[in-house]
């Protein structure tokens, strides 16, 4: 082949490289490409056949969140899309593209592979003419010099590629020994609706005791003690929670039983299921304090109750004066309002 192409053909597979080192940098996926296309391919599951990156459902926020949180901090795809399958009931896989950056970025090295080979192969093919005289042999030093140098280049380019291909790789897979928690470590943002997902997905799990109990709490605050009832109740029966957790919610179950439906007798049951894992909790001893008085028209033990929380060391100066207002009141004999 004449010296002529032989160069050209050199400078076509060099520019074949830096343009597939070039498409490769350009594929790199910033971390918010990621988030969005990590939501495009997971459904929503309380809307009609929409990603959760595309839907305004709060459940698709909260989830969208926990992708954006868990990419930065470096979860893998897998581990980031199977805590979403798991954690939200109803959560599906929507059909992933078949094409993208993402298959450029493994095929590239191997296509810069087949490349050097393909090179390499047709150079033993094709070798040089001996050179013939010492005016030949010095013209042949320049071409082979060349070849070198070419093959030099295409070796280093594909390690390039090799490089930054696995460096790129590794950047948007994160690592993967971020496993799937069902816990959400800020709940203040979370809506009712997804905690009530999660915990419907992960009812076996002894850590959603936690979630149950935030949850039930809220509703607790609002009022809707027919949304908090299940979840309370599935704490204090579960062998799994902390003293606090079951005590408190065994306070509020007791509550909820005299202010929801006027029983005196489950109310103060609870109570005493409350004050045997925490003898000094300063609600319970109040509450059933409040239901005898209120309830039973009990003003002695109601008294007796009232005195015992006042002499509880820590006490919250708020709860402390309204605790004196109930005592004054009990012992003047006015009755409970």
């Amino acid at each position: 082949m004449p010296e002529k192409a032989k160069n050209r053909l050199f400078t076509i597979l060099i520019g074949v490289l830096a343009a597939a080192i070039l498409a490769l940098t350009l594929s790199y996926e910033s971390p918010d490409d990621r988030v969005e296309r990590l939501g495009s391919s997971i459904k929503c599951p309380v809307c009609q056949g929409e990603s959760i990156a595309n839907s305004p459902a709060d459940m698709a926020t909260d989830m969208l969140d926990l992708v954006e949180a868990r990419v930065a901090e470096g979860i893998s795809d897998d581990a980031i899309v199977n805590e979403l399958l798991a954690s939200f009931s109803g959560a599906v896989l929507l059909d992933p593209p078949a094409s993208g950056p993402t298959l450029f970025l493994w095929l590239a090295p191997f296509a810069a592979a087949a490349l050097g080979v393909s090179v390499i192969w047709w150079w033993r093919r094709h070798p040089g003419g001996p050179a013939t005289n010492s005016e030949s042999a010095a013209a042949l030093t320049v071409p082979t010099r060349r070849r070198l140098i070419g093959g030099l280049i295409l070796i280093g380019g594909f390690a390039l590629v090799v490089v930054v291909a696995n460096a790129l790789v590794q950047d948007r897979a994160g690592t993967t020994s971020g496993a799937a928690d069902v816990g959400i470590a800020n709940l203040d943002d979370v809506s009712n609706e997804t905690m009530e997902a999660v915990i419907a997905a992960n009812l076996d799990d002894p850590q959603i005791n936690s979630m149950r109990l935030a949850l039930a709490e809220r509703y607790f605050e609002v009022g809707d003690y027919r949304s908090a009832f299940p979840h309370y109740l599935n704490v204090a029966e579960s062998e799994l929670v902390t003293a606090s957790e079951a005590s408190t919610a065994l306070i509020r179950l007791g509550w909820m039983a005299y202010d929801g439906n006027g029983e005196v007798e489950a109310a103060t049951s609870l109570f005493d299921q409350a004050l045997a894992i925490t003898p000094n909790s300063s609600i319970a001893l109040y509450l059933k304090g409040q239901v005898l008085w209120c309830g039973a028209g009990d003003t002695d033990t109601a008294t007796d109750l009232f005195k015992a929380v006042l002499q509880l060391p820590d006490l919250p100066d708020e709860t402390r004066s309204q605790v004196e207002q109930d005592l004054d009141r009990a012992v003047s004999g006015e009755a409970c309002t």
